[in-house]
């Protein structure tokens, strides 16, 4: 979806008009603010694989360091997969800085799932997630930011539906030190996820970012880097 006032920044929806009818104008602009989406995923480079067994196939603590950094300089909200939202609390015990946070899920949250904290709800659909972050933007965005922050965070289908809307993706690869088969992501019992393919035709890396360098985690022995993309649009725009 494209803002008709923000040139190669897709938002959600379309930019809408005041009228006499509309509520005071400080809740009126933060209601219609822009959402701006943004992906993070950490991905194995070879294989795309983001995911196993219900949780992350790696443990990288400097990309999970740089994730919290990331949600904590641009906060915002949040949607997640019912799967990706369960590991989410396991590995963030102390919670993501999101919020609100909507959970993509046919079945009701209950309080066991977390639904008990505040700015937890849930949808059946991104769409149905997005519209819903919009017509609450009055009461979690900032209206002097220009655009209202929306986290998608995985899973596999999430990302694929983000894919057009998106404005941003901060990729983690995992270069070196990891071996999928090894994992045993084979199988189907073994519920392996991957990053949508094509991914690539959507983005190119963002030429105003730092270069990506090749890093090295001793305690996972993996080799990784941070990258930052934007739309392939933007880059043409």
């Amino acid at each position: 979806y494209q803002d008709s006032n923000s040139v190669g920044a897709p938002s959600w929806p379309p930019h809408l008009s005041c009228s006499a009818s509309d509520p005071p104008l400080s809740m009126a602009v933060a209601s219609q603010l822009p959402l701006r989406v943004r992906l993070a995923a950490c991905m194995c480079q070879r294989t795309r694989l983001i995911g196993l067994r219900g949780d992350l196939p790696w443990r990288l603590d400097p990309d999970l360091q740089y994730f919290r950094s990331l949600l904590a300089a641009h906060r915002g909200a949040g949607i997640l997969g019912r799967a990706t939202y369960d590991e989410a609390i396991r590995t963030h015990p102390e919670g993501l800085p999101l919020r609100p946070i909507v959970v993509l899920t046919s079945r009701p949250m209950v309080a066991g799932d977390g639904a008990a904290n505040c700015g937890v709800s849930s949808a059946a659909s991104l769409g149905e997630a997005l519209a819903q972050l919009q017509d609450t933007a009055a009461s979690w965005a900032s209206p002097e930011s220009g655009s209202a922050v929306v986290w998608v965070l995985g899973g596999a289908s999430a990302y694929r539906e983000a894919l057009p809307v998106a404005a941003s993706l901060s990729l983690t690869l995992i270069t070196g030190g990891f071996d999928a088969a090894a994992a045993g992501a084979g199988p189907p019992c073994a519920r392996a996820a991957y990053f949508p393919e094509g991914w690539e035709d959507y983005f190119v890396l963002d030429p105003s970012a730092v270069t990506p360098e090749s890093r090295f985690d001793a305690a996972s022995g993996l080799t990784y880097e941070f990258h930052e993309y934007i739309p392939r649009r933007k880059a043409v725009a």
